[in-house]
């Protein structure tokens, strides 16, 4: 990476300042203007003199910084949804109401339902603004609703969905981040289709891509090759079964069925090769027009999704760097493709694919060329391979520590794998974007469809059998947030040290490894708090005592769902845990001087010398909760998810009559004693 271009980069990092400024607090926005003005206005004032004297240059940067991330603040005021008066969240809707939306996006469907992106239009005839989740329970008739259709429907609004268990992922939080602030869950037999439709580049977009499907899945591909394709090629990953992911993500090779950066930047590299007879000085221009075009033909045809979106932009604005500059330009066209991005969609910066796309370009772009020039390849072969090799670990140090923080795991042969499919995934897309156009066409034979199935099971074959080799997998991987960016600044540091060797730059690196190591040793050192946690599980009951780094889990189901549930593998992954131990259920339990009573279906509860501080009502019991609550007056009541709904109603109604404290897991989520 040659000189990054400072004001640029100055830029960029008050524009995220002000983005992350809004989401922690908020102020009057006639302060925010008055900022704006101010640092507008001393910016005006130094722009004669900025560069003539070091001092007004430090104060020019001081205003740019204020200005952008006033800028950014404003910014992230602008695009949030809830400011709109119309939307539904200034609307009463405790009761069931009818709504008319229109269908925006459809998403993955679940094994009990399907479930769509919609904006709502109106509320009960009244106008209205804001985008929810629409799921429509299966049935074995059930069809896919199309882009653009509108539709009625009345029920009732629900809130986003809260994680019921601890370290469980917060679905709830990720929606509102794309501003998805409500949910609604229907039958298919409770719509009723409108007249009026949308239309656009999407809708357009989605029938296109429609159409595309339907001419691909009319010829003999397997389901396996029809989901590797789709994927691949149109960005469509409802066909990728739960085993299948897995296996991907476990060779370390899931942004293959992801269509993003990696794909986007495969078509310039493929459209680049193509175009480079007309690489004449006068025509190069020409020559980026083009290609240009077609990286934005290839995001429409996939649809035109936030990440395909960003990819299209990074990889323009990097094919315009190219051209005033090569290499010197190219970060500096990445740093202001971020820009662009930020301001258009504020809270992209929250989106991890965002995060990763610009950390592996970055690292691509920095270490990639240090890499390159310890070994000198002498052939093609060994070129392309050593090129592909350096750009898999350039990429893997920059996401590296982002990736442990979100996702847990560590696929040890990420590298074999990169090394073995990149070479071939340029050939792999191409065929695949081939195969569609001739599908299409009409002209696809039957020869080129066998062919192009045989590449696709040999690529599904050898991730398989890489996800296989589980020794190299290390999963349940925990890092906090200082220790992320431990990580980073020791590799960053230390890099730049191995790069070019000097004083301040060894010092850099020294300071970076002992605050490293300093967090390391301090998180060792103040593990979480001791707790017992009730888990929300349905139809079962599940307890959970943590201790420094062991779990001790118990429940009356085998051992192998029990590590197998995602409640268990939660925990792994939010805390360090070396160990899970299974114990069957107990009726009580001490734990730090607090005693548990455990009431199942039985209803057993006259145990001699009981005093407990929380009741567990698990399994339906058939009690009178008048009595059990009149024999343990101090007690709390705790009900879990195994209890019939009806049976929860009752019991709540008596508690909050009496003044006890009732907890439903259901409701509230899990109970964690500390």
């Amino acid at each position: 990476m040659k000189r990054i271009n400072t004001p640029i980069l100055v830029i960029l990092l008050a524009l995220i300042a002000g983005i992350i400024c809004y989401d922690v607090y908020q102020v009057s926005l006639f302060w925010i203007a008055i900022i704006l003005l101010l640092a507008a206005s001393f910016l005006f004032v130094l722009h004669r003199r900025a560069f003539k004297r070091p001092l007004n240059a430090i104060a020019f940067t001081v205003g740019i910084t204020i200005a952008f991330t006033t800028l950014g603040y404003l910014t992230s005021e602008r695009a949030n949804a809830l400011n709109n008066e119309t939307h539904f969240t200034h609307t009463n809707t405790s009761n069931p109401s009818t709504f008319l939306f229109s269908i925006d996006e459809v998403l993955k469907s679940t094994m009990y339902q399907d479930k769509y992106v919609v904006t709502l239009k109106t509320i009960n005839k009244e106008i209205t603004s804001g985008k929810i989740i629409l799921n429509i329970n299966r049935d074995s008739i059930s069809h896919r609703l199309r882009v653009g259709a509108w539709y009625y429907t009345r029920s009732l609004l629900l809130p986003v969905p809260k994680p019921k268990n601890p370290y469980q992922f917060d679905y709830g939080s990720y929606l509102k981040r794309k501003q998805i602030h409500g949910q609604l869950s229907i039958n298919k037999n409770e719509l009723l289709i409108s007249q009026l439709a949308s239309s656009g580049l999407r809708v357009w977009s989605s029938r296109f891509r429609e159409s595309v499907l339907k001419a691909i899945h009319s010829h003999s591909f397997t389901s396996d090759q029809l989901a590797v394709i789709d994927a691949l090629v149109l960005g469509q990953k409802n066909g990728i079964d739960k085993q299948m992911s897995t296996h991907y993500a476990s060779a370390g090779m899931m942004h293959i069925l992801a269509v993003s950066g990696l794909h986007v930047g495969i078509i310039l590299l493929l459209l680049r090769f193509i175009t480079k007879p007309i690489a004449d000085y006068k025509l190069r221009w020409l020559r980026s027009i083009i290609i240009i075009i077609l990286i934005w033909g290839f995001a429409f045809t996939t649809g035109l999704s936030p990440s395909v979106l960003r990819a299209a932009t990074m990889f323009s604005f990097l094919e315009i760097g190219q051209q005033l500059g090569g290499k010197r330009k190219s970060t500096d066209a990445v740093m202001v493709s971020a820009v662009v991005l930020l301001l258009y969609n504020p809270l992209l910066i929250y989106q991890v694919g965002f995060q990763l796309s610009y950390l592996a370009v970055i690292g691509i772009l920095w270490i990639q060329p240090w890499l390159s020039t310890f070994y000198t390849p002498r052939y093609y072969i060994d070129r392309l391979l050593w090129g592909i090799a350096t750009v898999s670990v350039a990429a893997q140090l920059g996401v590296l520590p982002l990736s442990l923080f979100y996702f847990h795991q560590f696929p040890g042969l990420f590298f074999l794998s990169n090394v073995i499919i990149i070479p071939f995934l340029g050939i792999i897309l191409g065929g695949g974007i081939l195969v569609a156009l001739l599908a299409i066409i009409g002209i696809l034979p039957d020869y080129i469809v066998a062919a192009y199935g045989f590449i696709i099971d040999l690529m599904n074959g050898f991730i398989f059998w890489v996800a296989s080799k589980e020794a190299f997998i290390t999963n349940h991987i925990t890092i906090s947030f200082a220790l992320l960016i431990g990580l980073y600044l020791c590799i960053v540091f230390s890099i730049s040290l191995l790069k070019k060797y000097n004083n301040l730059r060894l010092v850099a690196a020294s300071i970076s490894m002992a605050l490293l190591t300093s967090i390391i040793i301090y998180e060792r050192n103040n593990p979480p708090a001791t707790h017992l946690t009730i888990f929300n599980k349905s139809k079962s009951s599940m307890l959970g005592f943590f201790n420094n780094t062991t779990l001790q889990i118990f429940s009356a189901d085998s051992l192998h769902s029990i590590i197998q549930d995602s409640r268990v593998s939660n925990y792994k992954d939010g805390l360090r845990i070396d160990e899970v131990a299974v114990e069957s259920m107990q009726n009580y339990f001490r734990f730090k001087r607090k005693e548990i009573l455990v009431i199942d279906s039985l209803g057993a509860y006259q145990l001699g010398n009981a005093n407990p501080d929380y009741i567990l009502l698990t399994q339906s019991p058939k009690i009178n909760i008048n009595r059990l609550t009149e024999r343990f007056p101090e007690a709390q009541i705790i009900a879990d998810a195994s209890n019939y709904k009806s049976y929860i109603t009752r019991w709540k109604a008596s508690c909050l009559n009496k003044k006890i404290p009732f907890h439903s897991t259901y409701e509230k989520g899990a109970y964690i004693i500390e």
